[in-house]
């Protein structure tokens, strides 16, 4: 948030910079996904890889989409661990729970979080569940796994540049 790049630019709709590029690699290498089979599921040139690791190259929610397969990651998780929800984003404001909709759904969740699973990390498969929306995608006959992922990405980071002003 008080970076000078942000990670997702919500008005041009992409995701880069050297805080992604640099989460990403480690991302990759954590997840035993070699820089080969990147090029190969994004449908990019290793030059092009370089680039998005450097921070020099920013990509979409069909490239996100593309990684968060590659890396075998739900949305959450890839979003979270390749610095598009990071900790600062967090701190300035968004709320956690914030894919889920407002009123007792969201209510039981923090319940939930402060008093039955107060040491551990939010349970976001299982909340994501709950979100009705993402329920239904996950649930909708016409869509791939890959169309799935971009779906619920494109979703999740709408909402989230909702309540941070455009940008993570």
């Amino acid at each position: 948030m008080n970076q000078q790049i942000p990670v997702w630019d919500a008005r041009l709709g992409t995701a880069g910079g050297p805080t992604f590029g640099n989460a990403l690699q480690a991302l990759a290498r954590e997840r035993g996904v070699d820089d080969a089979q990147l090029v190969e599921a994004l449908g990019v040139t290793p030059a092009e890889l370089v680039e998005l690791y450097a921070g020099q190259r920013r990509v979409g929610p069909s490239v996100l989409a593309r990684l968060a397969q590659a890396l075998r990651l739900r949305p959450i998780e890839f979003m979270q661990k390749s610095a598009l929800l990071s900790l600062d984003v967090y701190a300035f404001g968004l709320d956690p729970l914030f894919f889920l909709p407002e009123g007792q759904l969201r209510y039981d969740a923090r319940i939930y979080m402060r008093e039955i699973n107060p040491r551990h990390a939010v349970p976001e498969g299982d909340m994501t569940k709950r979100n009705p929306l993402l329920n239904a995608l996950g649930e909708d006959p016409l869509l791939d796994a890959l169309g799935r992922i971009e779906l619920e990405l494109t979703y999740l980071l709408r909402v989230a540049s909702q309540a941070t002003g455009g940008t993570l």
